[in-house]
């Protein structure tokens, strides 16, 4: 015979035990695991009903407010327009430099569709840092815009 108990026996003795002297009180036993699945429930809806609602408010603020401003890029002018209030700036292109921002692998790659935040400085008299977050696919859209801000535009009389 070994020396050694053997644990899972020990174990399987506890809960003999344990549901013997429950089952001595059988409405206790029953009232206690109502109340217990009870509480279990009532965590796993509070826990969906917060975590649902942090969802909302990020969907909310990602697909929502961050598309209220829309930027048209033209060659020669990048014009900022403004969905609330109609309010629109335009930019010259000479001078203006763009930097696509570092992007986090989990929070930009994956959860935000290959989103990214791209920063603006303007050139000439009064310099002008503008930051643009969560772009969606900002890879493409970089490529897009130095394409067009390399094109000058044609000047008539």
């Amino acid at each position: 015979m070994s020396s050694r108990p053997n644990y899972f026996r020990v174990f399987l003795m506890f809960v003999r035990n344990s549901l013997v002297r429950d089952m001595m009180f059988p409405a206790n036993f029953i009232i206690e695991s109502i109340s217990s699945f009870g509480w279990v429930m009532m965590n796993v809806g509070f826990y969906l009903l917060f975590s649902n609602a942090l969802l909302g408010v990020w969907l909310l603020a990602f697909f929502g407010f961050d598309r209220l401003t829309v930027w048209r890029v033209r060659p020669g002018q990048m014009i900022e327009e403004r969905m609330v209030g109609g309010e629109a700036r335009s930019y010259d292109t000479n001078g203006l430099v763009f930097e696509k921002r570092g992007q986090d692998l989990f929070h930009d790659v994956f959860l935000g569709l290959g989103a990214g935040d791209l920063t603006l400085t303007t050139g000439g008299a009064i310099k002008e840092t503008i930051h643009i977050p969560n772009v969606l696919l900002v890879n493409r859209k970089m490529k897009a815009i130095e394409k067009l801000i390399a094109v000058k535009p044609d000047h008539q009389a």
